[in-house]
């Protein structure tokens, strides 16, 4: 009887502890954000107009929300979006024509702060951040001849949205990554790669690549990917040393634009300018040429991604700026899923 009386006891701790478990699991789930699990279409915009906002594909309903900036808070961006980079549950957009930074919580698009500063935001480009410190490239005024001869990297303090300092930099940069506890700046303006301490500010390293970088990836392994429109540079962000050089020859020029498949085991990436059609080639982080034959050719390619969870990929259609652009969705063959209406010159692409 004691027996029995022990193990019904047992039995009813056991459910009440289940019982307990699951609840706690209940309460320690947080409901997704209305902008949580979706694609963010990034509209550049006109620069005449400063019309650039924000588009947003949800995954449930298939559906495209259009200006998701201005009916979240009320007002419009009013400027020219280059980038927008997710930190910590925020993003950080990045414009240029109005100078400013639109800090805005991820998951609902509620404005945090705006960050602005006449003499040391000046055509931004990029963001990156380490800790509380966030990093903008920034291409600086333009001289009467248009060149970008006053090139900067804008520091800011992500707890108070500040700007705290600017570094002059030799040359006009583009895109900006923080890996291995330092900052790696692209010089597009030169054929270097600057690594910079992001407590000192100093710069460590200064990597030759091909000419012209833009765009930084990460690979599967953890390597840089420099894409230049002389080519490709691989590098090992621990030694700062390039491991592998890919030269760019006619006509496959890469133009910038590129993005890692889901795995992060091969690039794809844009050839043309916008004088001619625009091609999509497909380059694996193992190879030691370029590809001779695109993967998929089209008129007004201005920006391409890669959804992680179906390995789609995804490329934006400016529409010759003139009214609102097109997304086009591909299989990783290249061949076409589908499109979605988006706004005005769409440039890129962030995956939730």
């Amino acid at each position: 009887m004691k027996r029995t009386r022990s193990l019904t006891r047992n039995c009813w701790l056991l459910l009440v502890w289940a019982a307990l478990t699951a609840c706690s699991a209940k309460k320690e789930t947080t409901p997704a954000g209305k902008y949580d699990r979706g694609v963010i279409i990034i509209n550049e915009g006109n620069f005449s107009d400063s019309d650039g906002e924000l588009s947003f594909w949800n995954r449930s309903t298939q559906q495209v929300s259009h200006q998701i900036f201005q009916a979240e808070n009320q007002r419009p961006l009013a400027a020219i979006i280059q980038s927008v980079r997710l930190y910590n549950n925020r993003l950080y957009i990045i414009t240029n024509r109005a100078d400013k930074v639109e800090v805005v919580e991820a998951s609902s698009m509620k404005s945090i702060a705006t960050i602005s500063d006449p003499n040391r935001l000046i055509n931004p480009q990029d963001f990156a951040a380490i800790g509380n410190r966030g990093f903008i490239t920034c291409w600086g005024p333009f001289s009467p001849t248009f060149l970008r001869d006053n090139p900067s990297l804008a520091v800011i303090d992500l707890q108070n949205h500040q700007i705290i300092n600017s570094l002059r930099l030799p040359a006009f940069p583009q895109g900006i990554l923080a890996a291995s506890n330092k900052i790696f700046v692209a010089l597009a303006g030169a054929r270097n790669i600057l690594v910079i301490n992001p407590e000192t500010l100093q710069t460590e390293a200064s990597i030759e690549v091909p000419q012209a970088p833009q765009r930084l990836l990460v690979d599967a392994n953890n390597r840089l990917w420099a894409v230049c429109s002389g080519g490709f540079a691989r590098i090992n962000p621990n030694t700062n040393q390039v491991e592998t050089t890919i030269a760019a020859a006619s006509p496959v020029r890469p133009n910038g634009k590129a993005t890692m498949n889901a795995d992060r085991t091969r690039l794809y990436f844009l050839v043309g300018g916008f004088a001619a059609p625009q091609s999509v080639y497909e380059l694996p982080i193992t190879a030691s040429s370029l590809p001779i034959s695109p993967i998929f050719t089209q008129n007004n390619l201005y920006g391409i991604g890669c959804d992680p969870q179906d390995g789609s990929i995804w490329l934006a259609d400016h529409n010759g700026f003139q009214g609102n652009g097109t997304v086009i969705r591909l299989r990783p063959d290249g061949t076409r899923i589908g499109t979605l209406a988006t706004g005005r010159a769409p440039n890129g692409f962030l995956f939730r």
